[in-house]
């Protein structure tokens, strides 16, 4: 028999995948369980919110592993030009891997839904907060002086994020990919 932890993590790990491929709006709690394998009754158990409380769990994690990507990347580098190559070619691959059917979950959910919900705008804004300081402690770190370090990350995170967007609609990698070459060279000659 299954644990409560395990019906939430599978609620959590479904949601997260749902969100990345098909949005907030597009998702469904009924997808959701039936995709999780999880007893319905034990959705509003764990998530006495519902869907809302759910994509919060959902976002904080997709979040984390973000982060943990990114942190795992840019340390095994030799620098951040070399960081931000290692990243965006992550992403396109994941992306022509995934047939360009899973964005970024936290773009995704932005976009549509957090403007309506004060606790998705507030995991949101979070999330990209980590990733943009995790940016900038890196950049800090090999040199960059603190206001250079704290503008070149909200760039470094707006292009790839913007990348992202624009390789999902064009179901082409190409923009993502160039936006990783054109950072790669600005971070080289700072």
């Amino acid at each position: 028999m299954k644990s409560p932890i395990d019906s939430r993590a599978r609620f959590v790990e479904t949601a997260a995948a749902l969100l990345r491929r098909q949005g907030y709006h597009g998702t469904g709690v009924t997808q959701i369980v039936k995709d999780s394998g999880a007893p319905k009754g034990s959705l509003y158990f764990h998530f006495p919110g519902g869907k809302e409380e759910l994509a919060e769990a959902a976002l904080a994690h997709s979040s984390e592993h973000m982060h943990n990507d990114l942190q795992q990347l840019i340390s095994a580098a030799g620098g951040p030009a070399e960081a931000i190559t290692a990243v965006t070619t992550a992403l396109a691959d994941k992306l022509e891997a995934s047939e360009f059917l899973d964005g970024c979950p936290v773009a995704t959910v932005t976009l549509e839904a957090a403007t309506q919900s004060p606790k998705l705008q507030a995991v949101c804004s979070a999330s990209y907060r980590r990733w943009e300081t995790l940016i900038e402690a890196y950049l800090q770190q090999s040199g960059t002086t603190p206001e250079d370090a704290a503008a070149t990350a909200n760039l470094v995170l707006c292009a790839i994020e913007g990348a992202l967007l624009l390789s999902r609609a064009h179901a082409d990698a190409t923009p993502l990919r160039r936006v990783g070459t054109q950072l790669a060279g600005l971070l080289a000659s700072m």
